[in-house]
């Protein structure tokens, strides 16, 4: 993904040098109107612990407060790398393990939604208790957007929601699969959710992956759920956590 940042112009990508020698690098990215996505920070094994992360992120916090955003995010999928954002007043909006289920043959993937439908599914998701223990937003590496009708519409142009019976459940994929399915997003509970986790399964199968994954909170209101359909907690598969600073 490096010369992909690097050449992106609707970002900022920096580096940071000791000794005229490449020692760090991050990316900052806008996702929203006054939201900044901060993501990619990376220190050489060799210069570890010696402040060069913590003085890029308070740079990049500088910068996006001086461009007048509001706030920034981060998703980031390693535990010890949580004590420098929160060092530097970031706070926690979600942490989510990662569950996970094997395909299985034999029966029809759940519905995409429709662009059309998305004020209708955002609507059913304010009143879901599951949109709380997300904090509001799209816990997806590629931008930790908040989950309205927006980001509902737009993901429905692009196939990647799923819809259970009824709009009572309702899941989010994130786009470039190869193995694995990822819902990112999960809501809803009861025998709605359970058919919209069990189709998802015949929708991997389907299109050749391996298992579908799910980013799901501790306070998710469908975990029984999940167990009942045959998901497991993939205990070596990590955690996905999202932060945000407001600035």
């Amino acid at each position: 993904m490096f010369d992909a940042w690097v050449a992106d112009p609707g970002a900022s990508f920096q580096s940071a040098e000791v000794d005229g020698f490449v020692v760090g690098f991050q990316r900052l990215r806008p996702i929203a109107r006054q939201v900044m996505y901060y993501e990619g920070l990376r220190v050489a094994s060799s210069h570890r612990g010696q402040g060069v992360g913590g003085a890029m992120l308070r740079h990049a916090i500088t910068e996006a407060r001086g461009l007048g955003f509001r706030e920034m995010r981060l998703y980031t999928g390693s535990r010890h790398a949580s004590r420098i954002f929160t060092a530097a007043g970031f706070k926690l909006l979600t942490d989510c393990a990662i569950w996970s289920a094997l395909r299985v043959e034999g029966g029809d993937p759940p519905r995409l939604a429709a662009p059309s439908e998305a004020g209708t599914v955002a609507e059913r998701l304010r009143q879901d208790p599951a949109l709380a223990a997300y904090g509001g937003v799209n816990p997806d590496w590629h931008g930790t957007l908040d989950v309205d009708a927006s980001l509902l519409e737009r993901l429905a142009e692009q196939g990647m929601v799923r819809i259970g019976a009824g709009g009572r459940a309702v899941a989010l994929i994130r786009a470039g699969a190869r193995r694995r399915l990822p819902v990112t997003f999960l809501a809803g509970s009861g025998a709605a959710l359970q058919d919209l986790l069990t189709d998802l399964r015949f929708e991997a199968d389907s299109v050749g992956l391996a298992e579908v994954t799910v980013h799901v909170p501790p306070a998710h209101p469908g975990l029984s759920d999940l167990e009942q359909v045959g998901y497991h907690l993939a205990d070596d598969e990590g955690h996905a956590y999202v932060y945000a600073l407001e600035l």
